[in-house]
């Protein structure tokens, strides 16, 4: 029997089923390739961005726990080359470390193009992003019970309401003097003096000034129920002794002996004195009260003050400085003392006035020197006078005690009053440490004062003390940019099925590289 064969259409079908089939699997693998692709060039972006990272100034680090990218210097045209050509050298050696033995690697996309879209300097905004990494790291380095108890303390502590008691209690000081003079204080108290007969005179020095002192015995009450000054009393004039030692000058009340440092700021550098590029970071940044608390914890930790080792800082008193913004560190002492003394005559008064024993006292001297020229109805507002006089020396004692290295509670108690009305002028002789765990110490005060002072004035004041200890200029310093990154990769697959001569060209795959220094991405 003959064997018939069949024409050849049938393989030429089963040639084009399978072409069909082998171009539905390549497709099916370029699909793939190009998802894997994808999924690389996000990959090698994240190895770049690790490149940058790793690449902060490390001084910023090292002293003050910030983490920046430093800008080329004289770069403002917001390019960043520098960072640019970092991730492009990051992105082809990781590309390059892929390919194992020079063998066949599917998946190579070449970084094309690298461009900066928005970024942050350390400066923009007064200070807005290194303000933020300030407060960030010390979120991460204080206890949460600790900072609720010190938010409470200066939220509660009225610290601008006790300073300006303080001025008002300086004032009715002066104004009873006044009165008293007008009265005819200096005669009475001249025509006394000869009745009393010989009286002994001491000399307290402070600083460079001389204050003079009477010091008698005592005596009885008379028989009006006035007490003789020369018998109860010194003869020194508690307004007049506050009177005579506020010409000592502030320092000289708190550190008679101790040297002061003479360090200062040139005018002409820092930041706030030269023009400072501006980045163009669109997002709003909020600052809260538990921030605001956490910046100055974080200023606290980092810069030194008066009872510290600054070390060879170019000043020694750089939280005085945050305060008083004076170039010098004496100015800054001097402002910082002068704020501690009012704010402490305002906490000292209030325990006077509630205390029985010490306004009794008081008014007895009031009585005796409104007696004295016959006019006993200024004993009332001479009281007052001589309680304010009376808490001016008992901060003069408290500043002391602080700037040793002491503590000094917001409130007195009995046993915490160090000055005897008797004896203002011992105040200045003594130099007393306060060895209980008890009440703020320096820091602590200083503490409150930095909290009634506005974020950009600290931001801006600390930015300058840093920049002169490092060298670094701040407003070259980036902690956010932005980046778009551009990927090309040729097809691979795709080429096996191509029909005609139509070239299909090259993939482009984009990717956005955001670097946020010591902060998450939102």
């Amino acid at each position: 029997m003959k064997q018939k064969f069949c024409s050849g259409s049938v393989s030429i079908f089963y040639v084009l089923v399978l072409l069909g089939l082998m171009s539905v699997l390549f497709a099916f693998l370029e699909a793939a390739r190009v998802s894997a692709l994808k999924t690389n060039t996000h990959l090698l972006t994240g190895q770049a961005e690790d490149a940058v990272y790793a690449s902060y100034q490390p001084d910023l680090w090292e002293q003050y726990h910030l983490l920046f990218w430093e800008e080329s210097e004289g770069e403002n045209t917001g390019t960043f080359t520098d960072v640019c050509n970092l991730q492009k050298d990051a992105i082809q050696k990781n590309r390059e470390s892929q390919q194992l033995g020079r063998n066949f690697f599917c998946l190579q996309a070449h970084c094309s193009k690298v461009e900066v879209e928005q970024y942050q300097l350390a400066t923009d905004d007064n200070g807005a992003g290194y303000y933020k990494q300030a407060v960030n790291w010390m979120r991460h380095n204080v206890a949460e019970d600790v900072l609720k108890t010190v938010l409470q303390t200066v939220t509660e502590t009225k610290t601008v309401d006790l300073e300006q008691r303080g001025e008002a209690q300086e004032q009715e000081v002066f104004q009873a003097l006044e009165q008293m003079n007008q009265s005819g204080k200096t005669a009475q108290t001249k025509k006394l003096s000869e009745e009393i007969g010989d009286q002994e005179q001491i000399f307290v020095f402070s600083g460079d000034q001389e204050i003079k002192e009477t010091k008698t015995g005592t005596g009885e009450t008379d028989e009006n129920g006035y007490v003789e000054p020369a018998n109860r009393f010194d003869m020194q004039n508690p307004l007049e002794w506050m009177k005579a030692v506020k010409k000592n000058g502030v320092l000289a009340l708190v550190l008679p002996e101790q040297n002061v440092s003479n360090k200062e700021l040139e005018q002409a550098e820092g930041v706030n004195h030269r023009h400072s590029a501006k980045g163009n970071w669109q997002q709003e940044e909020k600052k809260l009260a538990p921030d605001r608390l956490l910046f100055c914890l974080y200023c606290r930790a980092h810069f030194s003050d008066a009872t510290q080792d600054s070390g060879d800082r170019v000043l020694d008193y750089e939280m005085e400085y945050l305060i008083g913004g004076k170039n010098a560190d004496q100015e800054n002492l001097k402002a910082v003392v002068s704020r501690l003394l009012l704010m402490r005559e305002g906490a000292n008064l209030l325990y006077l006035e509630t205390n029985p024993t010490k306004s009794q006292e008081a008014m007895d001297v009031a009585l005796a020197l409104t007696s004295a020229f016959a006019n006993p109805e200024l004993a009332e507002p001479v009281k007052h006078a001589i309680l304010a006089a009376w808490a001016y020396a008992e901060s003069i004692s408290d500043v002391r005690i602080l700037l040793n290295g002491g503590k000094v509670s917001l409130i007195k108690s009995d046993v915490q009053w160090h000055t005897d009305l008797k004896h203002l002028g011992d105040t200045l002789n003594t130099s007393e440490k306060n060895t209980e765990q008890e009440g703020l110490s320096y820091g602590g005060y200083l503490q409150l004062l930095l909290w009634t002072m506005s974020n950009e004035k600290i931001s801006q004041r600390s930015v300058n003390l840093i920049e002169q200890n490092t060298g670094v200029c701040m407003n070259q310093m980036v902690g956010k940019i932005k980046c778009s990154v551009e990927y090309e990769a040729q097809p691979l697959f795709w080429n096996l099925v191509q029909l005609g001569n139509h070239d299909i060209g090259s993939y482009h795959f984009w990717e956005n590289s955001e670097i946020r220094y010591a902060e998450s991405k939102e």
